[in-house]
């Protein structure tokens, strides 16, 4: 069983904290969530400063 889990993991189980994956078929398969913006912050050093 995946990550050596003996019996069936509860999606809460703390032991997956930062494991989360999504489905992309454009990319073909499974792959690690993106880090998703938070809006209203900046996105460069310029923004930052202003």
């Amino acid at each position: 069983m995946a990550l050596g889990f003996k019996k069936p993991i509860r999606p809460d189980d703390p032991r997956l904290q930062g494991r989360e994956t999504e489905y992309s078929a454009s990319r073909g398969g499974w792959f690690p969530r993106g880090k998703k913006p938070v809006p209203g912050t900046p996105q460069n050093e310029e923004e930052k400063t202003r």
